[in-house]
């Protein structure tokens, strides 16, 4: 009886203990209170670590939740929604405050928009040098160097294309290189230039597919064609600004030193040097995608001999679109389109999808646009009203630290923004049966110039294929997904301002 009266007692309403949704409330601290994570150094979520980037979440009582940061505008960065449990990684940019503050929101039962707040304490690499950055790559943590076949000598009216050689030392300013080469030689034709070794014995670095790794952490490898180490050493930079050369015999030369150990680079030799392996090069030119170096020894007067090295680099995506701060782009009026026998220059058009593989663009344009003449392309555009993207010198920057992509008119206004992420490859992906993108620039829609699909009505693509991405170049293609050889795709192009 004592049990049948707990049981009568127990359905009496004004004594559930159980609220009705539609009676219940939340506020952000008990949100925030019934949020709980723990922090894991690696990305498999095994090792706890109090300052990790890795967050394994629940919330109690369960709820669905959406996790966010914000940033220097306010924008949201999501980092993820619509569960009740889960995972998210803040990985804040090197440089970066290592404490983070990140955002949870939710529902209550009556509709309301409840917002909670915390903070968390996150590893954040120590910020590089802006030079090492250049060389080791600020977003990968290495970056690969292969030969650079660029540097021309004039073969009795045959231009060579080289990577290894001599020139008359400081034949100008370091501007004018490579002004002054007496002799360039291409890596598959080091082989023959082992006299200038220490050995005399081929490595595998006599190759054009030998490569340079430089990490970030001070250390070089160089790797045969297969992938084999051959060597490997450590490396400084002293002396650089990015801007103000050293001057050399009266004119401004070197834009810093590079410091390795003994033969850590590629085919390390002074030329006609009996196997001397410098450990100090000037950097004659720097950018994300080539270095070129020197060396002569000290006191070597104007064209006198000196040795040089060219080494190219396409594996950092992140360094070649925003120098790992804002870079501006702007339309590059370089695609050529046959107007009745006219060659046409234009920025934006359309053409055959996939007419070849991707270095065989711009293989397939159909038609091409200057950038002047896109005003008389609005039935395209979503509203069509010019916005003043529309002239050969608007531009649009990208910018590292943010990841904001922001276009401008030609005299500054700002036309639209939004976000990006660079999704890169150095190899290309396979489309259609060919070798076609280097991975996609994904971006809020409408964010770069002029960012209409062709005959679209209007369409703002927000994943856009990478046909090539250099220090100086990017050309971008759209085309709907499932697109056939030949069938009507989209291009922009667009170069360094």
């Amino acid at each position: 009886m004592v049990a049948a009266l707990g049981l009568l007692t127990a359905c009496n309403p004004s004594k559930d203990s159980i609220d009705m949704p539609g009676n219940s409330s939340l506020t952000a601290e008990q949100l925030t209170s019934g949020f709980s994570v723990v922090q894991y150094a690696d990305e498999d979520y095994t090792i706890e670590s109090a300052d990790g980037n890795y967050f394994m979440y629940t919330t109690s009582p369960s709820r669905v939740v959406t996790i966010y940061q914000l940033d220097d505008e306010g924008n949201r960065n999501v980092l993820t929604a619509g569960k009740a449990n889960g995972t998210f990684k803040i990985v804040p940019k090197r440089g970066n405050p290592s404490t983070q503050t990140y955002f949870i929101e939710t529902r209550d039962f009556n509709g309301n928009l409840i917002v909670g707040q915390k903070t968390a304490t996150v590893y954040v690499p120590q910020e590089l040098e802006p030079v090492v950055r250049m060389l080791a790559s600020d977003a990968y943590g290495s970056k690969t160097w292969y030969w650079g076949e660029n540097i021309p000598w004039d073969n009795n009216g045959t231009i060579v294309l080289g990577s290894w050689g001599n020139f008359g030392y400081t034949p100008g300013d370091g501007d004018t290189f490579p002004n002054g080469i007496w002799w360039s030689c291409p890596a598959d034709e080091l082989t023959g230039q082992l006299q200038h070794s220490d050995t005399g014995v081929a490595t595998g670095e006599e190759s054009s597919n030998a490569s340079m790794v430089i990490y970030d952490d001070g250390n070089i490898a160089c790797f045969d064609a297969g992938g084999n180490k051959i060597r490997s050493g450590k490396y400084s930079v002293e002396g650089w600004d990015g801007t103000t050369r050293k001057e050399v015999n009266g004119v401004a030369w070197s834009l810093g030193t590079l410091k390795t150990t003994e033969g850590a680079i590629l085919f390390p030799f002074k030329i006609n040097g009996g196997g001397t392996k410098p450990t100090e090069f000037e950097i004659l030119k720097l950018t994300s995608d080539q270095l070129i170096l020197s060396y002569a020894d000290a006191g070597t007067g104007s064209w006198s001999e000196a040795t040089f090295w060219s080494f190219v680099s396409s594996s950092d995506g992140e360094a070649m679109l925003t120098d790992f701060g804002t870079k501006a782009w702007t339309w590059g009026e370089n695609i050529p389109w046959d107007n009745n026998g006219t060659i046409v220059l234009g920025s934006w058009g359309n053409f055959g999808y996939t007419p070849g593989d991707g270095d065989t663009f711009p293989n397939g344009i159909w038609w091409s646009c200057p950038a002047a003449d896109l005003t008389g392309q609005l039935q395209h555009s979503d509203t069509g009203v010019a916005t003043g993207e529309e002239d050969p010198n608007a531009y649009m920057t990208f910018d590292w630290a943010t990841g904001n992509v922001k276009s401008y008119t030609a005299d500054g206004t700002e036309i639209r923004s939004g976000k990006f992420a660079l999704n890169y490859d150095e190899n290309r992906q396979e489309v259609n049966g060919v070798a076609w993108n280097f991975g996609t620039l994904d971006t809020d829609g409408g964010s770069i110039l002029f960012p209409f699909k062709i005959n679209g009505g209007g369409t703002k693509p927000t994943s856009f294929e990478i046909i090539k991405l250099t220090n100086d170049q990017l050309i971008l293609t759209y085309a709907d997904e499932g697109t056939g050889s030949w069938s009507e795709a989209t291009f922009w192009s667009f170069v360094k301002k």
